[in-house]
């Protein structure tokens, strides 16, 4: 790789404001996304780029690189995908914001990026990484990433992603409501397109469908008690079923598509009976917590401090003891190492988003 080296565009500036509109006009084209990448590259010198989407139930995706050759994207594949940290700590926490490659050396929790290092800062000639986890659709996440060769990203320039994030935030979400809005009006979205490669069904608020994916309706011929879910239009909260789990999300007022309706996506549920006995449970204790306690909920069994879980929702900590407490009255265990004990097995979650 060949480092990066244009002029930069200084943030707030006209002239990154003028990029902002013109990315405004790709709302849901097939190129969005190389476009919101480049509105952060045009901030922080770098060698390469990469966009991976991350999700509970398949492995890394790589949709998109710049500077990086094949033989690189088939090692990452091959050898590096099952140890990306990045990809280890959106499954446990499920943040949206930002995160270096070099924060995972003095983190506290137990995300070990040794073994990614080894196999595959040397073999890319990279010294550090830099990543924007950005909201999609169900339990996934598309992410922005930068490669430096040389020296790791500086607090400054991690600063400075993190100042433009809540506009790089709300582009994609103005996306993903554009995509919704073409497909509900019959325009064509191809499957490089797609935001979430789960089966997916979108409610208005009144319980009638927008959109379904070919996936959700291929299962619900299979399944006929999804249809029974899905007319539930009250229902929050997973739901259990023989054969999936249906995660079920809420869209704010706003949504362009569906305001105030919801989101239906399927996660496969596990083979294995004591396992499976296990995510009954967990689903039964998550349809009763509200939806803060829920962010709580999944923040205390992957292993964060009551420090870490004050600064990430920006409340006290004695705000989080107290949720923590009424937590586990709910799933009634009598402490928090038993509560991380009793459902540290994680197979689905609700998004906990970075203030």
């Amino acid at each position: 790789m060949r480092t990066n080296r244009p002029k930069l565009t200084d943030f707030g500036s006209q002239e990154w404001f003028q990029r902002v509109g013109n990315i405004s006009r790709a709302l849901g084209e097939m190129n969005f996304h190389e476009n919101l990448i480049d509105l952060l590259g045009c901030l922080i010198h770098h060698s390469a780029r990469w966009i991976i989407r991350f999700s509970d139930t398949a492995p890394p995706e790589i949709m998109y690189t710049s500077g990086v050759p094949q033989s690189l994207r088939d090692h990452y594949n091959k050898l590096c995908s099952d140890v990306d940290p990045f990809a280890a700590h959106w499954r446990r926490y499920q943040e949206v914001g930002v995160r270096a490659l070099s924060q995972f050396k003095s983190t506290a929790d137990t995300i070990d990026a040794g073994n990614y290092n080894f196999v595959f800062k040397s073999v890319a000639n990279v010294s550090d990484e830099l990543g924007l986890f950005l909201p999609t659709i169900g339990n996934s996440s598309i992410g922005l990433f930068l490669e430096r060769e040389r020296g790791d990203f500086r607090k400054i320039e991690i600063e400075r992603a993190e100042a433009a994030f809540p506009i790089i935030d709300g582009l994609e979400r103005a996306h993903i409501g554009r995509i919704f809005d073409a497909t509900s009006q019959g325009g064509f979205i191809s499957e490089a397109a797609q935001l979430n490669p789960q089966p997916t069904l979108v409610q208005d608020r009144c319980g009638v469908e927008l959109f379904s994916s070919r996936s959700w309706r291929d299962a619900a011929e299979r399944d006929p008690s999804l249809l029974a879910v899905a007319v539930q239009n009250e229902q929050n909260g997973p739901i259990m079923l023989d054969d999936f789990i249906v995660n079920i999300e809420r869209f704010d007022k706003y949504f362009p598509l569906a305001p105030s309706g919801r989101m239906l996506t399927l996660t496969p549920c596990p083979d294995d009976p004591q396992e499976r006995a296990s995510t009954w449970e967990r689903t039964e204790l998550i349809r009763r917590l509200t939806r803060r306690e829920r962010d709580i909920f999944n923040l205390i069994v992957g292993g964060r401090s009551s420090s870490d879980i004050s600064r990430l929702l920006s409340m006290s900590k004695g705000t989080v003891k107290n949720y923590a407490i009424r937590i586990c009255r709910k799933a009634n265990v009598k402490s928090r190492l038993a509560l991380i004990h009793k459902y540290k097995n994680r197979l689905f979650s609700e998004k906990v988003t970075l203030s």
